[in-house]
């Protein structure tokens, strides 16, 4: 006989929850005693399907638009806490026998075919829409998402010219990744444990795991945590408790109402005001006791309105609807470039969701999850299986050739091999070879644009440059490094401790950014003027170089799209010229500092065009050959800024 022995504390809090389910229910060991829940449809209950559609609606209309619904991504750990119900009522349930095999089987026939469909079929739409550094993005989280580790992939993905994440058409399968994880370890652990350890190993595991992650997340480690799996076991193991410890449960339907309406005001608590910056953690309880609620309750007029028929068909479709919905909207976002989509685009996207799904839900997972002999859908599978792969390989290989040949020097600023950014490469120079570095250039990917720019310059003037720069950062002491992407902040720190101690070294500066972004900071405009008093104390002259013109859409990507048909267009920003405005004014409050804007000049009449050769990377960057060309237009202008005597302090082309 096996014997769970525990210290103290933790059995008195195993005891606990134990009692406080017990409080609101009764045992009973008939399931015939249950009485006055929705009634079971092919052994599904009509409330959980009901909370299978508020689930994929929050999180649609997050992703949607944020500003929609504050904390719908929490509808995915409602997903987490009804996969721990209901796989471990099949695990767990009495006299049944547990099939390794055939459970395995099951959760992939259940899973997998929409899966691979999905995958299949947003590569092929990939390799058309996709410009080829952004499909080489998607291919690899392609990868990720056919092995299931997605999760894992998404954690570490950072590039600051890695298409955004809303435009990454399998960011979501991040959770589907967990949950098929959690299938393969969790009925090894259910085996293993002798069934009198099972409610308490579980509630101890998802204490554990509560606590553990919630203090993670108070420790600055929340953006991994998101897509972890061991953050995310406690809010299956919720459901398991739940199917376990209430499984044969009697209760007063005065208790079920109550019951009920609690958790549903907790869901509605969560959705409206849990902050993802601080999720999992230990906010991730309201969501997971909110839905353990509504399931233990079965009955009451919560229940009864998750069995309404509109939401128990939307509950049946639901994986297939969360499969399609993300791609529908990261496809649209590509190709307008706009994160706040149009009433029309949004319509478009509901409806073609909802149809992508009803198409799924049909053709693929139902007949998926018919039971048949062995042999016949093993070689059914292989053969899909097989053509799958074909339409993915011939889309790899197709998306270059729907590319119309560009230089390597259009599709790039510059070799990130070669230049300082973010890390360094021996002495940074650039300009004429036989000369020292005699002007420091500095700022984030606005200045890492323009290495050519200074090799082209320097080599028309006879003059070197040192040039230092970081993604989203401008390295100057005191910048606020918090709020960059956790990808870019060591090489932020990094290239400031460089730039301090370049700065002795150089009387002369260059300073170029993304003022749009930077200007908004105003921990980074503090920082700015202080750099710039330092500047000015310590007698060296500075050139603050306005932002380039910068256009509504990526101009590679509306060149693609006017290629292969579709109808796109370009039309110039308008925050770049407010930013720009507000560097001028705090470049005019010091003496030493000149302020230059060339993006009213001859130069970029054209844009995104010079001498009918696209000069511009996306819609804000030059190219190599852009960048090169701007310095043989301003490289001679700016050399002059730093003759001239020191009143006079700024100048506009």
């Amino acid at each position: 006989m096996f014997r769970v022995v525990l210290d103290h504390p933790t059995q008195h809090v195993i005891t606990y929850i134990h009692k406080v389910l017990a409080s609101v229910v009764t045992i009973n060991p008939s399931p015939s005693a249950v009485s006055g829940s929705p009634t079971p449809v092919g052994g599904v209950r009509l409330d959980v399907q009901g909370l299978r559609a508020v689930a994929v609606l929050a999180v649609i209309l997050y992703h949607v638009n944020g500003g929609w619904l504050k904390a719908g991504f929490i509808g995915v750990d409602v997903f987490f806490v009804i996969s721990g119900f209901i796989i471990t009522t099949l695990l767990t349930e009495a006299g049944r026998k547990v099939d390794l095999l055939a459970f395995y089987v099951g959760r992939a026939k259940r899973i997998v075919p929409a899966y691979a469909v999905m995958l299949t079929i947003v590569c092929v739409l990939s390799a058309f829409l996709f410009l080829p550094p952004d499909f080489s993005f998607f291919y690899r989280s392609l990868k990720s998402a056919a092995l299931f580790v997605s999760n894992h992939y998404f954690a570490e993905f950072g590039s600051y010219f890695a298409p955004k994440s809303e435009e990454l058409p399998l960011l979501h399968t991040w959770s589907l990744a967990i949950e098929m994880q959690f299938y393969v370890f969790f009925p090894l652990l259910i085996l293993c444990l002798p069934r009198s350890w099972h409610l308490p190993a579980l509630s101890l595991i998802a204490l554990v795991l509560f606590v553990w992650s919630g203090i993670q997340v108070l420790s600055g480690q929340q953006d991994k945590l998101y897509f972890s799996l061991i953050a995310r076991v406690p809010e299956f193991m919720v459901g398991a408790i739940v199917a376990i410890g209430v499984r044969h449960a009697v209760m007063s339907s005065l208790s079920s109402t109550l019951l009920g309406v609690l958790g549903a005001a907790l869901l509605i608590v969560g959705f409206l005001f849990i902050d993802k910056g601080s999720f999992p953690g230990f906010f991730s309880i309201v969501p997971c006791i909110g839905t353990a609620a509504i399931i233990i309750a079965r009955r009451g007029p919560i229940n009864d309105l998750l069995s309404t028929r509109g939401l128990v068909w939307l509950g049946g479709i639901s994986y297939s609807l969360y499969l399609w919905h993300w791609p529908v909207l990261a496809f649209i976002r590509y190709y307008t470039g706009q994160y706040e989509l149009g009433s029309g685009w949004v319509v478009l996207a509901l409806i073609a969701s909802l149809a992508l799904a009803w198409l799924s839900y049909h053709f693929v997972e139902v007949p998926g999850r018919r039971k048949s002999n062995t042999a016949k859908p093993f070689a059914k599978w292989a053969a899909a299986a097989g053509l799958m792969l074909l339409f993915i390989l011939l889309a790899r290989h197709g998306n270059r050739l729907l590319d119309s040949p560009l230089t390597e020097e259009q599709k790039r600023y510059a070799d990130a091999e070669l230049i300082c950014h973010g890390h360094q490469v021996g002495d940074c120079k650039r300009g004429a070879e036989e000369v020292q570095p005699s002007i420091l250039v500095i700022g984030d990917s606005h200045a890492a644009q323009l290495n050519y720019f200074f090799d082209q310059a320097g080599s028309e003037l006879g003059i070197a440059y040192r040039v230092l720069t970081a993604s989203s950062c401008v390295p100057i002491p005191g910048f606020d490094i918090e709020r960059l992407p956790e990808w870019a902040r060591e090489a932020c720190k990094a290239q400031i401790t460089a730039v301090e101690e370049a700065l002795p070294h150089a009387d002369k500066l260059i300073i170029a950014a993304m003022w749009q972004y930077q200007m908004q900071s105003v921990p980074f405009v503090t920082a700015l003027k202080s750099f710039l008093d330092n500047v000015e104390r310590s007698g060296k002259q500075v050139i603050v170089m306005g932002q380039v013109p910068m256009f509504s859409s990526n101009v590679q990507r509306v060149r693609r799209f006017q290629e292969i048909g579709l109808p796109a267009s370009l039309s110039l920003a308008d925050d770049w010229r407010i930013a720009n405005r507000q560097v001028e004014v705090l470049a005019a409050s010091h003496k030493s500092a000149h302020y230059v804007d060339f993006s009213s000049s001859t130069f970029f009449a054209d844009a995104p065009y010079e001498q009918g050769d696209l000069i511009y990377l996306d819609n804000q960057h030059l190219n190599e050959v852009g960048s090169r060309r701007y310095g043989h237009f301003a490289g001679a202008k700016l050399q002059s800024l730093f003759e001239q005597t020191q009143s006079e302090v700024s100048l506009k082309q």
